[in-house]
């Protein structure tokens, strides 16, 4: 029986990024993958004709090349074949009435699209881009921050000492809003609301979810003044390019391996059992990288208290 530091159970990119890190802190690392192919929502495919490559969902990979772990693992990946590409023009949304609105680079050109729909609407971009600047670095200390933790009361401290108690209003207010109540609250036109609030809905957040609104905030901001990053030949060059690494570096990715269930000893995860039973062990950690409901609902047993597992 395989026996192993660490089992991660799914194959997408937060799940390889946890596996290449373990990795290469020497840690025997297995990612379990249930179905064909690695990726979650980070998938490239030819699904129009040969040799045309899409993204079938994640496309912006500017958070993960400005990430912590890419800072760290960046040029290993880049021996495994990572490349990115620059994108001045970011994206839009089209509209049933056969126009759209979209934010590049060239900060004239947005603006003034954004004029056509609404004079008071590129005023208040504009603002909110001067302003960025001054948000932005805080804003990215909390949200890099875990909650709650010294590493926090750091960045919160560094808001108020940038810029007092008013500092510190504007990002609550924007990390509690919801995407509709921010994008009321600034802007008029429905086009402009409609483009920004697609970003809440990228995350997982419905327009009236409270704490959405930071994604419409940063993305539109962001891809403003720094552009956005692609993956060169699609996005799954960074999944295809972990693989790679975490190979190199010992470890193992099983595709079409679901979980059946998580094994525990006392309470703690020590393992996993396959859906083929196969069983793979874990010393020291069992971390996982699907939706809590599919965890804690099917593959964790409902009394950890009292549930444990034979030696095979």
């Amino acid at each position: 029986m395989p026996k192993y530091d660490a089992v991660v159970i799914g194959a997408g990119h937060n799940g390889l990024a946890a596996a290449v890190h373990l990795a290469s802190k020497g840690w025997r690392v297995v990612v379990v993958e249930g179905n064909l192919e690695a990726g979650g929502a980070v998938k490239t495919g030819e699904v129009t004709e040969p040799g045309f490559r899409h993204d079938l969902c994640a496309m912006n990979l500017s958070m993960f090349a400005g990430s912590a772990f890419h800072a760290t693992h960046g040029d290993a990946l880049a021996r495994h074949g990572l490349r990115f590409v620059p994108a001045d023009h970011c994206f839009a949304s089209v509209f049933p009435d056969n126009t759209y609105l979209g934010v590049g680079t060239d900060r004239v050109e947005t603006t003034n699209a954004i004029a056509s729909l609404s004079q008071s609407d590129a005023r208040q971009w504009s603002a909110m881009i001067e302003d960025f600047g001054q948000k932005a670095p805080h804003l990215f200390a909390l949200l890099g921050s875990p909650m709650p933790s010294v590493q926090s009361a750091k960045a919160v401290w560094k808001a108020w000492r940038a810029g007092g108690f008013p500092m510190l209003y504007d990002l609550a207010r924007l990390l509690l809003a919801s995407p509709r109540s921010f994008l009321d609250s600034n802007f008029e036109n429905d086009k402009l609301k409609a483009m920004m609030a697609a970003w809440g809905l990228h995350l997982d957040f419905a327009p009236d979810v409270s704490g959405g609104a930071v994604f419409p905030y940063l993305e539109s901001m962001a891809n403003q003044v720094f552009g956005m990053v692609i993956g060169e030949g699609g996005a799954d060059t960074i999944i295809k390019s972990m693989i790679s690494l975490l190979k190199e570096k010992g470890g193992d990715v099983l595709l079409s391996a679901p979980v059946e269930k998580v094994l525990l000893e006392g309470g703690k995860a020590k393992g996993v059992i396959l859906a083929d039973g196969r069983i793979l062990k874990a010393s020291r950690a069992v971390i996982s990288n699907v939706h809590p409901k599919l965890l804690f609902g099917s593959m964790v047993p409902p009394d950890p208290a009292r549930t444990g597992f034979d030696e095979a």
